[in-house]
């Protein structure tokens, strides 16, 4: 037994040592240091239990165990950081550095061992009948400690390594995979034996270490362990999402085949010389669909010498997966149509811009030349009267575009009120009828008696789907009737669908055209249309308003016969005493006027100034005008005396906001004093803005009477004319 002791011994330090220095000369690679660090523990291990057998007293005897003890207290750690780096699963820091430190006070213990019973509880020197000394150990709590941590570390150890994949891929790193297991799989067997106490005599850690150094061993020599270059060809091999086979041309057997070509075709595990690879794919004629994704099979030869002469060895199969590509090409070809749809729309929306822009101003300019030249009063009123027809176009056709700019910036909002639902649809009967009667055409308004009478919703956008609807029957008919019809297609306790229709006798749509419709800047047939003002933008904005309201529209049409849009649109019902107070608008007649008032306007722009002063005086205003914030404050600080002052928002140096500020702050009577923004800044969102900045209230560019009528009713009040 001895014999047998001592030829283990002696092997275990020539292998342990044989290992520490090939593994030392391996190009730096994954776990490759700490590799090296768990064969030299082994060999210390080794060295010590030798130094032991040899030993010719208990002192000897004790140094070469506390020996082996440097050894055996950092043999699993750097083991177990081997097997997380190879397998790049990785190990927290602070359980790396806990071990550590547990393995220092063990280590202390042992190095105290005569001095405590920490370790070892007693120490005794046993003289064999060979001669030879044993120690006799007493194990202690700490031994015990020592070994639950070598269990547990194995254990650790086999874990990461399944975890890992080590026993997947190739033949070569399978059988890699596998020594590496069985490095940590038999000390622990062993390790097992010797607690149950088959061998109590015997110390397992040196046959336990050889056995780890041998497997090592192996797979570093044989299976290129530390191979760099191997270890990332069959990482990228086996992790790619292509497949990759490798068939010998001789008995065209499959030498390699990646995870994900086993996965495609699983019929090559079965090939062993029936088939050759042309007839494999040709089957599959270089094309393979598999669970909605489509590959394509390229096939290459590898070329080798054989009796001098270039023969074909192998053949090598990659299965690409293109469906990325396909869909990328496909999406490319997509968008590039699509922007150069949008490039022509763009360049026919500005041409018809142009034109549609140009007719009104056209008008603006001819007639106003035209006033100027007249001294009749009676042409010159007509003159004006198309001047603000010709305006009102203008101003159309500015509002659809930055309603469309709002809607594609997100910032257009529903703005949900009561309101009284017979009196929109008499606005809409009052304002498109005399359209249609102008355009010879009957205007027919059919509304159900089951609509409540108050609903509560967006009104002004309601108003605007229904007039653009009308607007767009009117435009497109040459004779006969445009018809409303209105009915509750569903109902709740709180709110109720509108069924809305609009029906014309018009030229209607060709089918071709039915994807367009509601695209921007579309008009059709412009040839024969070009009389037609419009756009392009207004069927846009409908269907963007209707599922903003959580509707949806859709639309029948039959070339040359007509066009019926079809909108389902849900809104609130209403109660009128919810409905909030409106702006008093004062009906006037012989006996009521505005109450006259001092009015500062501030605007950098001479032709505002002198529109709003003379709009102003015309109602019996005493209106002055600055041309600058700093001038207002100016005046201001003078003491001079206003009713209200009319502000504009961009202006040079000090613009509108920041002179509100510094009025506010000036303090007294003059802090408290009205001011109004008047702007064309018309965006959505500005009001509310400019009225939390603390304006008292809000006129856009150009002005309209009614409101600026209402703003100076409620800052200066009304009287009759009779007090």
């Amino acid at each position: 037994m001895e014999m047998i002791y001592t030829i283990i011994n002696m092997a275990g330090m020539y292998i342990c040592f044989a290992c520490c220095m090939i593994v030392a000369a391996q190009r730096p690679s994954y776990g490759q240091k700490y590799l090296m660090m768990t064969n030299v523990c082994a060999f210390i291990i080794s060295v010590a239990d030798a130094l032991e057998f040899f030993a010719h007293s208990q002192g000897a005897a004790m140094v070469a165990v506390k020996m082996a003890y440097v050894g055996k207290m950092h043999i699993m750690l750097f083991a177990l950081l081997f097997v997380t780096s190879f397998t790049q699963v990785g190990m927290n820091r602070k359980i790396a550095w806990g071990l550590v430190c547990y393995n220092v006070i063990l280590l202390a213990a042992v190095m105290a061992s005569e001095r405590n019973h920490w370790f070892y509880t007693s120490i005794d020197y046993k003289i064999l009948e060979s001669g030879r000394g044993i120690l006799v150990l007493g194990k202690g709590i700490f031994f015990y400690a020592w070994t639950a941590e070598m269990l547990i570390g194995i254990c650790w150890y086999c874990f990461i390594a399944i975890k890992g994949g080590v026993m997947k891929g190739s033949r070569e790193a399978k059988i890699r995979g596998t020594l590496i297991f069985m490095a940590a799989l038999m000390p622990l067997l062993l390790l097992v034996i010797f607690m149950l106490g088959f061998m109590p005599d015997f110390d397992p850690m040196t046959l336990a270490a050889t056995i780890m150094s041998v497997c090592f061993l192996i797979a570093v020599k044989r299976y290129g362990l530390l191979d760099v270059v191997q270890l990332a060809q069959e990482r990228v091999l086996e992790d790619t999402k292509d497949g990759l086979i490798i068939v010998d041309d001789k008995q065209m057997n499959v030498l390699y085949a990646n995870p994900m070509a086993v996965t495609l075709l699983p019929q090559i595990k079965e090939n062993k010389g029936k088939e050759t690879i042309e007839q494999i794919f040709h089957a599959q004629e270089n094309i393979l669909d598999k669970d909605g994704r489509h590959y394509e099979i390229r096939i290459s030869r590898v070329m080798g010498n054989a009796r001098g002469t270039k023969e074909v060895q192998a053949y090598i199969a990659w299965i690409f997966d293109m469906t990325f590509i396909d869909q990328y090409t496909s999406e490319m070809i997509r968008l590039k149509e699509a922007s150069e749809q949008a490039s022509i729309a763009k360049t026919n929306f500005l041409a018809h811009m142009s034109h549609e822009i140009r007719t009104p101003m056209n008008a603006i300019v001819g007639y106003s030349n035209m006033a100027l030249r007249s001294q009749d009063e009676q042409i010159i009123h007509n003159y004006l009267r198309n001047i603000k027809e010709a305006s009102g176009t203008l101003l159309n056709l500015i509002n659809e575009v930055l309603d469309i700019s709002k809607i594609e910036s997100g910032k257009m909002e529903l703005v949900n009120v009561n309101y009284l639902f017979e009196e929109l649809i008499h606005e809409l009967r009052s304002m498109m009828g005399a359209q249609a009667g102008k355009a010879g055409l009957a205007l027919i308004i059919e509304i159900t008696d089951d609509i409540p009478q108050w609903l509560y919703g967006d009104r002004v956008k309601l108003q605007e789907i229904l007039t653009n609807l009308l607007n767009n029957g009117i435009k497109y008919t040459r004779a006969g009737s445009v018809t409303l019809r209105i009915q509750v297609r569903e109902r709740t306790q709180e709110h109720v669908m509108l069924h809305i229709e609009v029906e014309d006798t018009g030229i209607g749509i060709e089918q071709k055209n039915f994807p367009y419709v509601f695209g921007k800047f579309e008009q059709f047939d412009r040839k024969k249309n070009y009389q037609i003002e419009g756009s392009g933008l207004g069927l846009s904005i409908v269907k963007s308003f209707v599922e903003m309201m959580g509707g949806h529209i859709t639309f029948e049409s039959e070339y040359g016969k007509g066009t019926r849009f079809i909108a389902d649109i849900w809104q609130g019902i209403g109660e009128k005493e919810e409905s909030p107070e409106k702006e008093e608008v004062v009906q006037y007649d012989e006996s009521v006027e505005i109450c006259p008032g001092k009015i500062l306007i501030v605007d950098d722009n001479d032709l505002n100034c002198d529109v709003a002063k003379g709009i102003l005086s015309s109602m019996g205003m005493d209106a002055i005008a600055v041309h600058s914030a700093r001038e207002c404050i100016t005046l201001l600080e003078e003491g001079r005396k206003y009713d209200i002052i009319f502000m504009d928002h961009m202006m040079p140096e000090m613009d509108g906001v920041e002179a509100l500020h510094a009025i506010r702050k000036m303090g007294g009577e003059v802090s408290q004093l009205p001011i109004v923004l008047l702007t064309a800044n018309a965006v959505s969102g500005v009001k509310e803005e400019m009225i939390e900045e603390g304006f008292d209230a809000f006129l856009s560019k150009p002005i309209d009477i009614d409101e600026l009528r209402n703003v100076l009713i409620r800052y200066l009040g009304v009287r009759r004319m009779d007090s």
